[in-house]
């Protein structure tokens, strides 16, 4: 019988570049920020309807947020914060002259949702 491959060895022996390692950790913002979407609109209680009539768009841009498939503006997170009785919290960190746009700031983790308490 042929011996398997334990997925931590294979990933220790092809160590990940540094374009891969960045792909990886955009995709885990990007997964991050859907099943924060869909959280937040369960907990407020909203179908994906109800929330677009609430922040003034469409149960499609609500379906696309919670599967990934679309990178929010600031005014969309403010929205989203708003109607769900949350604070946007957004910070802005050094080095982001070259690209300063909202896009970056949630993909390196600077843009967050938080609880009022």
């Amino acid at each position: 019988m042929d011996e398997r491959t334990d997925w931590s060895d294979l990933k220790a022996s092809e160590p990940i570049s540094a374009d891969d390692q960045s792909a990886y950790d955009d995709e885990a913002r990007i997964t991050a920020f859907r099943e924060l979407v869909f959280r937040l609109r369960t907990e407020a209680g909203l179908t994906q309807k109800e929330l677009a009539e609430q922040m003034g768009t469409t149960q499609s841009a609500i379906a696309r947020m919670e599967r990934g498939g679309t990178r929010p503006s600031l005014n969309t997170l403010a929205k989203l914060a708003a109607v769900v009785g949350q604070d946007l919290v957004v910070g802005v960190a050094d080095g982001l002259s070259e690209d300063p746009t909202i896009a970056r700031l949630v993909r390196e983790g600077h843009a967050v949702v938080a609880s009022r308490t």
